[in-house]
């Protein structure tokens, strides 16, 4: 009878947190394609030297192992567009200084950042 109430409790659990787990994904989507696809590609592919019109920057790819960042280095990215190193990225926003593209001058929480993180890491891998 105890076993049956756990594991009752557990899947009424998983069922309820269901639904926000896909309402952050659909947000973490919508702030992505918002702000972010315009320079990493709408599959977080990302643009090599040869494509970016001056040819003088890669656009990070973020389909991969960026994705997989630990929390802090990804908000820093974001917020304060900096690299793994804390060294600044020369065309990446520091959102958390210039407010978001869409909705205009609208600041990042950490639950939006961590809906586009969680929706970067539902990008397949690229070579």
């Amino acid at each position: 009878m105890h076993k049956a109430l756990i594991v009752s409790a557990v899947t009424a659990l998983t069922v309820a947190a269901t639904p926000l787990l896909a309402q952050d994904m659909q947000a973490g989507m919508d702030l992505y394609n918002d702000n972010c696809a315009i320079c990493h590609g709408n599959q977080g592919e990302g643009y090599p030297k040869e494509v970016v019109p001056d040819g003088a920057v890669r656009i990070k790819k973020l389909a991969g192992d960026s994705g997989y960042w630990d929390f802090a280095v990804f908000k820093a990215a974001v917020v304060d567009g900096t690299d793994d190193h804390g060294r600044p990225m020369r065309v990446m926003p520091a959102f958390g200084k210039t407010g978001l593209y869409e909705p205009p001058g609208q600041m990042l929480t950490d639950d939006d950042i961590k809906n586009i993180q969680a929706y970067i890491r539902s990008f397949a891998p690229q070579g």
